[in-house]
């Protein structure tokens, strides 16, 4: 088998240290050769730790499920911290040392910690329930800016308008957040190519930037391996659009009632993240891989949580293998990467993953969920707060 992939390897950095440092060489391949030095060296410069561990969890019905821990050996303690040390090089790149972004918790501290890096000042807006949810000791920092939206549903029109009203740029680009899953999409990629390889590929999602970009680091080296992984896509069912969008393509109907309950994922708050144009892009994934989607709800991931493979619940399974779950008030933080895990029992138990398949289920943030401490700037629960906003 060949493998073109190997000369983009630096094998000076493990993958448990940094995904950033170890596959450098590998991107920005769109820029020119002077500009992507200098894109390399603000990633280098921003780099802190973006690590992950793969190893095997539990078999369920002749399936071997198998885990990318993203969350554990992550600087933010979630794959967010790829997505703030790409974001972070892109602005210094493009000289943008003031920036704005919304996010759910995980993203606005990824962001902040590895803007404070560069010299950059972040604005993050965020919603107030979500505060939790995010690292105080950085929003501590005079440049990283916290201001809390009351109402979930305006977090973005707020943060656009407060972008547009200051002359600011808005941050992370669609094209940098596909960027940094590339990242994740090489490590992937250097497993298949050394034959560890796998039938599903499954991650809990929002927009879907995830899957794309790692199918697109995939596809790069498309006639290198055999069988292109199908990949599954999780979505809570409190906040399925995408999943909603992929049944109707393909003529199906969504038999999830339209409910109004609380989010299991927290930090997936946008209810049109089909807004940032990636659905066509995700079904092609879809279609190309012959994956699928499916939902979990609150009762559905309760009930994976209680029950036992091996002898063992998931999160003991977990422990077992050195991933520490945040947990507060006895409750888990952060629950992406245990709702892809349901869904693929889910997706076994279903008969769409056949037995003697090997899974690779993304853990996206376990470990993360922030301080609980963050204390915002500024709260404000209407557009008209967002113009008496003042710019430091």
């Amino acid at each position: 088998m060949t493998n073109s992939f190997a000369p983009f390897i630096d094998n000076r950095h493990s993958a448990e240290t940094s995904l950033v440092r170890r596959y450098l060489a590998a991107s920005g391949d769109e820029l020119d050769a002077r500009t992507r030095r200098q894109f390399h060296d603000w990633l280098a410069r921003a780099s802190v730790q973006e690590g992950v561990r793969l190893f095997p969890l539990f078999e369920h019905r002749g399936v071997a499920i198998h885990l990318l821990d993203e969350s554990s050996l992550m600087h933010t303690r979630t794959f967010k911290s790829i997505d703030g040390c790409v974001t972070a090089a892109h602005c210094r790149l493009a000289g943008h040392l003031r920036v704005v972004l919304e996010s759910g918790g995980n993203s606005g501290t990824a962001l902040a910690a590895y803007c404070q890096r560069l010299g950059i000042e972040t604005f993050c807006f965020v919603p107030q329930a979500n505060l939790p949810l995010l690292n105080g000791e950085v929003f501590a920092n005079p440049t990283s800016h916290l201001i809390a939206v009351k109402i979930r549903g305006m977090v973005k029109e707020a943060t656009h308008r407060f972008a547009q009203q200051r002359g600011l740029t808005l941050v992370p680009r669609v094209e940098w957040r596909l960027e940094a899953a590339m990242f994740r999409g090489f490590f992937i990629l250097e497993q298949m190519l050394a034959g560890n390889c796998f039938d599903w590929l499954a991650q809990t999602i929002s927009a879907g930037f995830g899957p794309i970009g790692i199918y697109r680091a995939l596809m790069r080296h498309r006639g290198e391996f055999e069988l292109l992984p199908r990949f599954l896509g999780v979505q809570q069912a409190s906040n399925c659009p995408m999943y909603r969008a992929w049944l109707a393509s393909i003529g199906g109907v969504a038999t999830i009632p339209e409910r109004d309950e609380p989010l299991l994922v927290s930090v997936m708050y946008d209810e049109k993240p089909q807004t940032h144009g990636t659905f066509a892009a995700l079904e092609r994934v879809l279609v190309n891989s012959g994956g699928s989607m499916t939902t979990v709800d609150a009762s559905e991931l309760d009930e994976f949580l209680s029950r036992r493979f091996d002898g063992r619940t998931p999160l003991q399974l977990l422990h077992d293998n050195g991933v520490l779950v945040a947990i507060r008030n006895g409750e888990v933080v952060e629950k992406a990467g245990l709702l892809a895990l349901a869904g693929v029992v889910k997706a076994i138990d279903a008969g769409v993953v056949a037995a003697g398949s090997r899974v690779l289920c993304s853990l996206t943030g376990a470990a993360g969920g922030g301080g609980g401490n963050a204390v915002p700037e500024h709260v404000i629960d209407s557009l008209a707060q967002v113009d008496q906003l003042p710019l430091p």
